[in-house]
């Protein structure tokens, strides 16, 4: 049970670590919008750069990455295409037409899709403690995201967009589980992100040269995108799927809400309202409950076996 306790934990960690990356996207996806670039080009850059780098380590270091099931290539096309570009790409655009704070409502509206879907495809038991944990995370999301500040006249064709993204990445979360099952998370990173980079190049009908990579600024922020906010937190996320499984990997996950509200305060000098510290604190109030929760279940699971083996 100790291997059992360790594993969780370290999928816990993964999990946090991950969440902080992903919050510093926002960071930094404000400074490429400075620096004149749209949400797609912004995405590209994020993805090529990443793309590159990983496909340079995967010839120098690890070139069995490159002996994969033809089943497998097939999951992760779609979890590449669908769950981690299509999270992108329908995020960015819902944010033409929303507020921040609905299209952050939206998208984190996924961990109840992961939820439903482990119940209804595997017939997964949800523990009391892990439902409270989930309603407390939910409601904390809906109040983080200020959503009951006054938000009118939201357009329509933005929530459907929002929708979408909280759906794709449902399914990245799911298809993760399912294909973690027999590739590392290494390789599962390596090929959903070469999926969005061949797709974006296909989007962009192969111009590359629609982002000014002669600007040097533009190389700071791409390779801060790839590695922080990309590579490490996209490789973390997998570990925690791998470690704990989609559902309660994407009730962990909403601790990127209350980071971001941080490091927006520490960098952009924008502080959150007393809603959204509230809603911040029930995140957190999930996410200790819910690993509270399974240490009680660690503790049952040792003294079955311990019967067991009597």
């Amino acid at each position: 049970m100790q291997n059992v306790q360790k594993r969780r934990l370290q999928g816990v960690g993964a999990v946090l670590i991950a969440g902080t990356g992903y919050a510093f996207m926002s960071i930094l996806v404000k400074r490429a919008y400075q620096l004149g670039l749209g949400p797609i080009q912004v995405i590209a850059l994020q993805s090529w750069l990443a793309s590159t780098l990983l496909l340079s380590y995967a010839m120098c270091f690890k070139r069995e990455i490159f002996s994969i099931s033809l089943r497998n290539l097939r999951l992760l096309t779609v979890q590449g295409a669908v769950g981690a570009l299509g999270t992108s790409l329908l995020y960015a655009y819902a944010l033409k037409y929303l507020p921040v704070s609905v299209a952050i409502l939206l998208l984190y509206l996924y961990p109840a899709l992961v939820l439903v879907a482990g119940v209804v495809i595997w017939q997964k038991r949800v523990g009391r403690q892990e439902l409270v944990a989930f309603i407390l995370t939910m409601v904390g999301t809906t109040l983080a995201s200020g959503v009951f500040s006054g938000v009118s006249g939201v357009a329509l064709v933005g929530i459907v967009l929002g929708l979408a993204a909280a759906l794709a990445y449902a399914v990245f979360n799911i298809i993760g589980e399912v294909v973690l099952a027999e590739v590392s998370p290494l390789v599962a990173m390596c090929y959903t992100q070469w999926v969005c980079a061949l797709a974006l190049l296909i989007i962009l009908k192969g111009d590359v040269l629609s982002i000014p990579w002669q600007n040097v600024q533009i190389w700071e922020t791409g390779l801060l995108l790839a590695t922080v906010a990309s590579i490490v937190p996209f490789y973390l996320i997998l570990v925690g799927i791998k470690r704990l499984g989609a559902d309660q990997a994407a009730i962990l996950s909403t601790f990127e809400l209350p980071m971001t509200f941080l490091l927006a305060a520490v960098f952009l000098n924008e502080f959150p309202t007393e809603e959204q510290w509230i809603g911040g604190g029930l995140v957190m109030g999930g996410i200790l409950l819910l690993n509270w929760g399974s240490k009680g279940e660690l503790s049952n699971e040792k003294a079955l076996d311990k019967k067991r083996s009597d």
